[in-house]
């Protein structure tokens, strides 16, 4: 079948599983490892885990043993099943491809196989091999690419939830939340959990978001620029401090700000030219959802090109810094956030 996203898997799961070889990719991992569970738990009876659930890690055992297991019949029960995490098999040459093809065809019904890659072990960027490996796949069994789960999805999940953690969270609440930690989902609920622990039963709301929850690198450095374009240095440097407090890297914050004052300088352009917030965000295929220039419009709007521009040289200055200098992080980032906000007008 084609290769097969979170949606139709869920599905699949509630249905009932047609297939007994699955490869699970994608950047997401904890749907992965849930999505992962659920197969397995639906496979192998719970007291007979010790017979008839193998798990083989990275190449500890070579492929000829793992589908020599994959022949052996379950005990006392319908299904065996093997899980096979993060086995490099984009390293498999022309022959080795074509017995790993010749083993997928020749699995017994009563064996599920899981070959489970975690997001950090697939390959980046286009991979023809993987390409065809997902293909194989998908030829005798089911591919499933799990990637990140959209902001308002993730957002309507955390309002689903809210009512089992005693308390509730509206859309925009959770919009808020999810823009502000990132779009890994386990990170998501983990911060969610602490602000429904901390609500003690009232609705969540952002500024009890802001108390608890630890902001991803890029949601607290657009607060920075934020700050700095409304004329708010003070709170400007607080972030910063919560930032240095948290160990994060002079080179990761510098390159937040770049990123966050090169997309000011791409809409002053866009407003320039009489185009329009949303036209901006669509011509340049910007989520507003991630990158809020509403929040920032009407600063830009009073600023010039040239100080944008400038802002942008005093970021590339203090990047050269950082790589070529003894000068301290606290000292450098304080003088760099000092430096952006004399040349906001």
């Amino acid at each position: 079948m084609p290769l097969t996203d979170e949606d139709i898997f869920s599905k699949m799961l509630k249905n009932g599983i047609e297939h007994n070889i699955f490869l699970f990719t994608g950047d997401e991992d904890y749907l992965k490892e849930h999505y992962c569970n659920q197969l397995v738990s639906k496979t192998v009876d719970e007291s007979l885990m010790f017979f008839n659930f193998h798990k083989y890690e990275d190449d500890e055992t070579s492929l000829e043993a793992i589908f020599a297991d994959a022949d052996n019949l379950p005990v006392m029960s319908d299904k065996t099943c093997l899980l096979i995490r993060n086995y490099p098999l984009d390293s498999l040459g022309t022959a080795a491809v074509k017995e790993l093809e010749k083993a997928l065809s020749e699995v017994p019904e009563t064996t599920v196989m899981i070959f489970y890659f975690s997001s950090d072990k697939l390959p980046q960027g286009k991979n023809a091999k993987w390409d065809a490996l997902e293909k194989l796949f998908s030829k005798y069994g089911c591919a499933v690419k799990i990637e990140h789960r959209t902001p308002a999805k993730t957002a309507k999940l955390l309002v689903s939830r809210a009512k089992d953690k005693g308390t509730s969270i509206d859309y925009d609440t959770a919009m808020y939340l999810v823009n502000a930690v990132g779009d890994d989902l386990q990170t998501v609920l983990n911060e969610f959990n602490k602000v429904c622990a901390f609500s003690c039963g009232a609705p969540v709301t952002k500024e009890m978001i802001d108390t608890t929850a630890v902001k991803s690198v890029e949601a607290s450095v657009f607060d920075i620029s934020t700050s700095i374009f409304s004329g708010d240095t003070d709170k400007a440097f607080r972030i910063l401090k919560e930032l240095l407090r948290q160990k994060t890297a002079a080179s990761a914050i510098i390159g937040a700000l770049g990123s966050a004052y090169a997309n000011a300088y791409r809409l002053k352009v866009a407003l320039n030219n009489d185009k329009s917030v949303s036209d901006f965000a669509s011509d340049y295929q910007y989520k507003e959802t991630k990158y809020t220039f509403g929040k920032i419009a009407p600063f830009v709007k009073k600023s010039t090109l040239s100080s944008i521009r400038k802002a942008l040289d005093i970021l590339l200055e203090a990047d050269v810094k950082s790589k070529s200098s003894r000068i301290s992080e606290e000292i450098l980032l304080t003088e760099l956030i000092s430096k952006l906000a004399s040349c906001k007008e």
